[in-house]
């Protein structure tokens, strides 16, 4: 009877497509029995299915009702299935005609398909189906019932385990919360999925029971309808999606094929293995990570249109606010890359070198797109934004070892009794014994001023390693006082206050005159 059903079904609403008129189904207990389409009488195909549906509705509930007392009586051209005198459905001949059957067959399936429907209605109201269904019931009830008191079990053991340290903590997330910390989540997050699948298991349990009973059976299906509509417009809306799925993916794909072919040839030229004509080694690193960015923005425009929602309003105005909230606050951002930039290429130094930047003396440990660190002989790390080195001036000492030979030179003051030769042969001594100081070039000395009590001499040395500054002005330094003091020179630079004898002449006896030794005498006499 149901296939039968189905066919007809199926064969009218066929027609009705086909012909552009209006169906109805008739579907007094949930299933279709029957699909009646086209006005009758100036009655629609609705109203006919309306009124169809409520008066074998009626049938169910009539105490007397006997299959038998359904007839199928003939009114003119019209075919109606009555029972007692109450006419059910009206079966026209323009609808027989798209069954392709007569009027009357068609309304002897119909009485059929009613009576077989209102019978098997009525069949589970008989106190054996009750009897039944409250059965069905308490097994449902005493099925959630051990559901629940055993995840109750299974949640106190889970709670003694993580309080005792037997579950170990998660690595990756020890660096934002300790070991208590993480427990105190677990069991957070342990109660609220309890909660949940108790929620879970009463929910069924309620559906199953609704169902059982053909009165409340209609909240059953309300009930499953709060979870399988969303679901089954889910499902909708991801199958509908799987194209630009698929496009999204050959995109992701391909752009992290162009990025990874970008790191090989970067670090290809990096490390050396290729090299390009007027394209430094130190430019490798900086310039890959300027392509990948070009890359991943490249990659977001060409994907963003396939994004979910992507045409909405609302999608656009956050797009819009996020774009106002980046102008308005990367200001200082932007001018800090543009200057990491413009540095890169100008390549005033890199990482490694000693450089003075300003008033800071250091080595560059770090260079990224915003800022700019060095690493002073005190082991002090500095951040430099990058804006700030365009307009400050920069001197690179490594640079100048490596090309020229960096000169280093310590400032030494003489007494002018001291013969100025005897002084850059001693100054050259001290230079040769200094280290990591290069013998070729070799070491030189020059007279720099004329002053009122002394001569000012400058020791000058060559040195490839700008690194060793410190070392090399230390040892030098010491150098010049061992080399000096162990020729008995005094050193008069700082200032010393001394008084002295006038009348000899203050010279290297080699420059004295005859008669210049026997001035006239000045003597002092110092009172102690």
């Amino acid at each position: 009877m149901k296939l039968r059903c189905y066919l007809l079904a199926t064969a009218l609403a066929l027609h009705a497509a086909a012909t552009g008129a209006v169906s109805a189904p008739v579907a007094p207990f949930g299933d279709t029995l029957f699909t009646l389409y086209g006005s009758a009488g100036g009655i629609t195909a609705q109203k006919r299915a309306q009124l169809a549906t409520e008066s074998i509705i009626m049938l169910r509930e009539e105490i007397r009702f006997n299959p038998d007392s359904l007839a199928v009586v003939a009114a003119g051209e019209e075919q109606h299935v009555a029972y007692r005198g109450m006419i059910l459905v009206g079966v026209t001949a323009q609808q027989a005609a798209a069954a392709g059957k007569s009027a009357r067959e068609l309304a002897q399936d119909y009485r059929d398909a009613i009576a077989a429907a209102v019978a098997a209605k009525r069949a589970e109201d008989t106190w054996l189906a009750v009897v039944r269904r409250l059965a069905l019931a308490l097994l449902v009830v005493v099925a959630a019932y051990f559901c629940i008191k055993y995840l109750n079990i299974f949640h106190r053991k889970l709670v003694v385990l993580l309080k005792r340290h037997k579950l170990k903590p998660i690595k990756s997330l020890k660096y934002l919360m300790d070991t208590n910390r993480q427990i105190a989540v677990g069991l957070i997050a342990v109660k609220v999925l309890r909660y949940f699948l108790i929620v879970v298991v009463l929910y069924v349990c309620a559906l199953i029971l609704f169902w059982l009973f053909p009165a409340t059976r209609w909240l059953s299906d309300t009930l499953t309808g709060y979870i399988t509509t969303p679901l089954k417009k889910i499902f909708v809306a991801t199958w509908n999606y799987l194209p630009n799925v698929f496009y999204i993916a050959i995109m992701v794909v391909l752009f992290r094929l162009i990025a990874k072919a970008l790191q090989i040839i970067a670090n290809k030229i990096g490390n050396g293995t290729l090299s390009v004509k007027g394209f430094p080694s130190d430019w490798a690193a900086p310039t890959y990570r300027i392509l990948r960015v070009m890359v991943i923005v490249f990659a977001v425009i060409f994907i963003f249109p396939f994004l979910p929602r992507s045409e909405s309003d609302i999608f656009r105005g956050v797009s819009v606010f996020m774009g106002l909230l980046l102008s308005l606050g990367s200001t200082s951002i932007i001018s800090n890359i543009i200057s990491g930039l413009v540095i890169t290429y100008m390549n005033p130094f890199k990482e490694g070198d000693r450089i003075k930047m300003g008033e800071y003396v250091g080595d560059v440990v770090e260079k990224t797109a915003l800022v700019t660190r060095l690493r002073t002989p005190k082991n002090e790390i500095i951040t430099i934004p990058n804006s700030n080195i365009m307009t400050a001036q920069t001197v690179n000492y490594s640079n100048s070892a490596k090309d020229y030979g960096l000169i280093l030179h310590v400032q030494v003051a003489m007494g002018y009794e001291v013969p100025w030769r005897r002084v850059h042969e001693l100054l050259m001594e001290a230079g040769a014994k200094t280290a990591h100081v290069l013998r070729e070039p070799k070491p030189f000395v020059l007279q720099t001023a004329l002053d009122d009590f002394y001569v000012q001499y400058q020791i000058n040395v060559y040195t490839a390693d700008a690194c060793k500054m410190l070392d090399i002005y230390s040892g030098l330094y010491a150098n010049v006082q061992d080399i000096f003091h162990r020729e008995g020179i005094e050193m008069v630079m700082p200032h010393i206050a001394s008084v002295r004898d006038a009348s000899r002449v203050s010279m290297p006896p080699e420059y004295i005159r005859p008669g210049q030794e026997h001035t006239p005498p000045f003597r002092v006499a110092m009172e102690k």
